[in-house]
């Protein structure tokens, strides 16, 4: 179960349906790691995959600030 800090933001169209549920960005990041926790990856579309992705990078960057970004080497690899 999801704990959300904030309450999410409902945007309904002209008809009175549902079209858009606006998160805070605490909790944004809460439900990309619950998702992360037990959703099986391959099953996941390739937007969430690149969240939960960014999401890992940005704390294992907070974590050790001594990161190298994958690019960066690869590119003097091949120079």
């Amino acid at each position: 179960m999801i704990i959300m800090t904030n309450p999410p933001k409902l945007v309904y169209d002209d008809q009175g349906r549902l079209i858009e549920v606006i998160l805070s960005a605490e909790d944004y990041l809460n439900y990309l790691r619950r998702i992360a926790a037990a959703e099986d990856w391959e099953s996941l579309p390739a937007y969430l995959q690149d969240a939960i992705d960014r999401l890992l990078i940005d704390e294992v960057r907070s974590v050790d600030e001594k990161t190298f970004d994958l690019e960066a080497v690869l590119a003097d690899r091949e120079s």
